[in-house]
Parts: C-alpha cells; sequence; structure tokens
C-alpha cells in the first residue's frame, strides 16, 4: 500500500479536501458571511488539512490496534460535534442558501467517487469496495446535481428529487463508514488515505443534507 500509486491517491484525496475546503468558503459567502468569517474558515479548513495529513501520514492520531467499532464511534462523535458547532456558529448564514447552491457542492461527489475506483485499480482498498464506494458517491452527486437542475428549472418534482438526493446522500455516508470500521477495517486500518475525506468532507457534507432536509421541512409547513 505505501507505493508510489497510494502516494498519488493521497495527493488526489488531499486535492478533494481543499475542494471542499474552497467551497465551503464559496457556500459562506454567498450565504452573506463577512471576510472576516470566510478568511477563519478557510484557514480553519486548511489548517485541518494539514493536520488530518500529519496525523494519517506520519501514523500519529491512532494506536494501530485500535479497533473498528471505537473508530466508528470516534467519527461518529466528530461529525456530530462538527455539525453541532456548525449548528450554533453558521445556522443564519447557510439558511440563506438557495437548494441549487447546496446541491451543486454535493455534486462534488463525484470527483470523491472517481477516486476511490481509481483506489480499487491499484489494489490500494478491496476491489468490490471500491465499486460500491465509488458509484454510491457517484450517484450522491449526480441526483444532486440532478435535484439542482429540477429546482432552478422549478420543475413539478423538485421538492420530491432534493429529498431522494439527501436520502441517497445520507444512505452514501452511512454505508460507506459502516462499511470501513466493520468489514473492511483489517485492509485500511486507523491511518488510510481515505480518512481525509471521512473527517474533512464527510461532516461537511452531512452538515449540508441536514440544511437541505430542514429548508425542505420548512417549505412543507408553509
Amino acid at each position: 500500500m505505501q507505493s508510489e500509486f497510494y502516494s498519488l491517491t493521497t495527493n488526489w484525496v488531499i486535492f478533494i479536501a481543499i475542494t471542499v475546503a474552497i467551497a465551503t468558503v464559496w457556500l459562506y459567502r454567498m450565504g452573506k458571511a463577512t471576510v472576516t468569517t470566510q478568511v477563519v474558515v478557510g484557514i480553519a479548513f486548511m489548517g485541518l488539512i494539514a493536520l488530518m495529513h500529519w496525523g494519517f501520514a506520519g501514523a500519529h492520531f491512532f494506536p494501530a490496534n485500535i479497533s473498528g467499532g471505537l473508530f466508528f464511534l470516534i467519527i461518529l462523535g466528530g461529525a456530530l460535534a462538527i455539525n453541532i458547532l456548525l449548528y450554533i456558529t453558521s445556522w443564519k448564514i447557510f439558511n440563506q442558501l438557495t437548494q441549487e447552491t447546496i446541491q451543486l457542492v454535493q455534486g462534488l461527489r463525484v470527483f470523491i467517487g472517481g477516486g476511490f475506483l481509481m483506489e480499487g485499480v491499484l489494489n490500494i482498498i478491496p476491489g468490490w469496495f471500491s465499486i460500491m464506494d465509488g458509484f454510491m458517491h457517484i450517484a450522491s452527486g449526480f441526483f444532486a446535481l440532478v435535484a439542482a437542475i429540477a429546482y432552478v428549472k422549478k420543475h413539478s418534482l423538485n421538492n420530491k428529487l432534493l429529498w431522494l438526493a439527501n436520502i441517497i446522500g445520507i444512505t452514501d455516508i452511512t454505508v460507506i463508514v459502516t462499511s470501513i470500521c466493520f468489514v473492511v477495517w483489517a485492509d485500511l486500518g486507523p491511518h488510510h488515505n481515505m480518512h481525509y475525506i471521512v473527517f474533512g468532507a464527510g461532516p461537511v457534507l452531512l452538515w449540508l443534507h441536514f440544511v437541505s432536509i430542514k429548508k425542505l421541512m420548512n417549505n412543507e409547513e408553509h
């Protein structure tokens, strides 16, 4: 796994993490956040990426023998903490975003899926898992973009497509994280480059699902 190909795919996931960071700052801008807030968010996200690279590439974060179950709890705790923080500090900003803006960022998942398909071809992750992971991410991104177009076009099915996109996206996150920790844990372990996405982009994408669903529910109540 510690081959030139592994290093190249690590560069790919870092690139994706940076892309999601830039997209997140763009969302803050679209939500009319102050320039100071945008700069702070950008610096925080880049700092997180640097920390993840130090921790995962250098195997500094977790002991090698940590169990998948404990790792799963750490992922859940981290995602919950980040989403609570975003809700407390940024709900008003994200609530101003339109559905198509939110879904456009979710569309970046097609690139995450493509990256993990590459890892399967290169035997960096199990082939069957890369196919499942890759296509689930690609499907999530694809349906998010379809929902965004339908919303802009005011299609009669736009709300149903938004619900579908969110359900597929949340299912994707749930299945992949669970599979990492309980099915392919022996192949990946606690310092694999997949975790750049799990701990970096993952909580942000989950947050965007929450925002989108909350807006959908609020619209249905009126």
